[in-house]
């Protein structure tokens, strides 16, 4: 696994699937983590990965909400994407972070479904921003 990479977890697909998740409407939230080993059988809810939230100045307790989210229909490509604008942070302490999650946001942490989690790198104490995969962070498409 290197920086980057983008590991969803089976309760948000489940619950994309089930039509409990509007990727375009509803509240998501990105939290910058350390020392959490993820599980995404196992990890499903922001409750259990909340005491891994980072605790740096200049970082907000609580996440960053999502803005510019989009839903793209390509029917060049034959595929659905997700995408928002890059989370950032103005001034981060220099600190250890090792993930981001993004979390479906439902007001409270026992309920709030984890979508993904992205490895990162560590804060150099300046402006951090996440830079979310280009063409979005979401493909839907049909199975070849």
């Amino acid at each position: 696994m290197a920086t980057g990479d983008v590991h969803f977890h089976n309760k948000f697909l489940f619950n994309l699937a089930s039509g409990d998740i509007h990727l375009d409407t509803d509240t998501f939230r990105c939290y910058l983590l350390n020392g959490w080993t993820p599980n995404i059988d196992t990890n499903e809810y922001l409750s259990s990965i909340v005491a891994n939230e980072i605790a740096l100045s200049g970082y907000t307790a609580g996440g960053y909400t999502l803005q510019g989210k989009t839903l793209t229909e390509d029917d060049t490509n034959d595929r659905t994407a997700w995408d928002f604008d890059n989370p950032t942070w103005a001034s981060i302490a220099s600190g250890s972070i090792s993930r981001a999650a993004i979390i479906h946001w439902t007001g409270t942490a026992a309920t709030s479904t984890i979508v993904c989690n992205i490895e990162v790198s560590n804060s150099n104490g300046q402006s951090y921003t996440l830079t979310i995969p280009s063409g979005g962070i979401l493909l839907i498409r049909q199975a070849a």
